[in-house]
């Protein structure tokens, strides 16, 4: 008897103690070699929930794994791009166990190719803290959408800030370019661009940038009135667009916005330009890829 109650007591602290291990995050459980990973994409894109991770516990406890924000999947082919997984998503692996779960991600390399459904990745760890800090931001507003998308890739591919634009979410989309500002220390544009939405196609180019408009705004202040001249203009100075031509405004405060239709125009810098006769009072050189 007395030896049987001396084996519960031994016994009870073993099951306590594999049944306290806490949270970890994906890259401390990696390197600590208590899970083996994998990852294969899902749906043939790279935005949204594409991509199903397996975790594979190789230790004797119950384990609670949290991915990292920020955390950059290498494919097994270098024809594709990279994956980026927004984060913070959970799995309960019971010991020696495994558990698989469809994750939130972004591509992480315009130019490489969306990869085809069932294509592998490799755990490659987390990004840096400029992407993290990025990448927080865009899964607190839950933007996962092309411009979380644009976000990503302003800072994997230093793609143009002027791509953190959204009409129907301007102050979201103005606190997330501050946020990409401040973290890569990048100007903020003066100009702003819509592009056509992104094709996500097994196997093509991830983004090949096709502007649809240039939004830009104008703010002056007149002391007496004047007539004002707005529009768009080629390098040989020839008119592409006019927004309103010798109109008389009086002396006060305005606000001018101008969207530049640019799908058409052939690629180049164009220059939106408000004048008063020949003198050109303020100009924004804007560039269709």
């Amino acid at each position: 008897m007395l030896r049987s109650f001396l084996a519960i007591i031994l016994f009870i602290p073993i099951v306590q103690l594999r049944a306290a291990v806490g949270i970890l995050s994906l890259n401390e459980a990696i390197k600590t070699k208590m899970v083996k990973f994998s990852a294969s994409n899902t749906t043939g894109a790279y935005q949204g929930k594409t991509t199903t991770i397996v975790l594979v516990n190789t230790s004797r406890d119950l384990l609670k794994v949290k991915i990292d924000v920020g955390t950059v999947l290498t494919p097994d082919s270098s024809s594709y791009q990279p994956i980026i997984l927004a984060g913070e998503e959970l799995l309960v692996l019971q010991p020696s166990g495994s558990a698989s779960m469809l994750v939130q991600t972004f591509c992480g390399n315009s130019p490489k190719a969306c990869p085809s459904s069932g294509h592998g990745f490799r755990y490659s760890g987390i990004g840096s803290d400029t992407l993290v800090t990025v990448m927080k931001f865009v899964k607190a507003n839950n933007l996962f959408d092309d411009l979380g998308q644009y976000a990503v890739w302003a800072v994997t591919n230093n793609a143009s800030l002027s791509n953190i634009y959204d009409a129907n979410r301007p102050e979201v989309a103005r606190q997330l370019l501050d946020v990409i500002s401040n973290a890569t220390g990048r100007k903020k544009p003066d100009y702003y661009t819509i592009n056509a939405p992104s094709e996500q196609v097994p196997d093509m180019p991830a983004y090949v940038p096709k502007p649809l408009k240039i939004v830009a705004t104008f703010r002056i202040i007149t002391k007496e009135s004047k007539r004002l001249t707005l529009g768009v203009y080629n390098d040989m100075g020839n008119t592409v667009q006019s927004v309103f031509e010798d109109r008389e405004f009086p002396a006060t405060g305005h606000e001018f916005g101008v969207e530049f239709e640019a799908a058409d125009v052939p690629a180049g810098f164009y220059y939106i330009r408000l004048k008063e006769g020949d003198i050109i009072i303020e100009e924004k050189r804007v560039k269709v890829d």
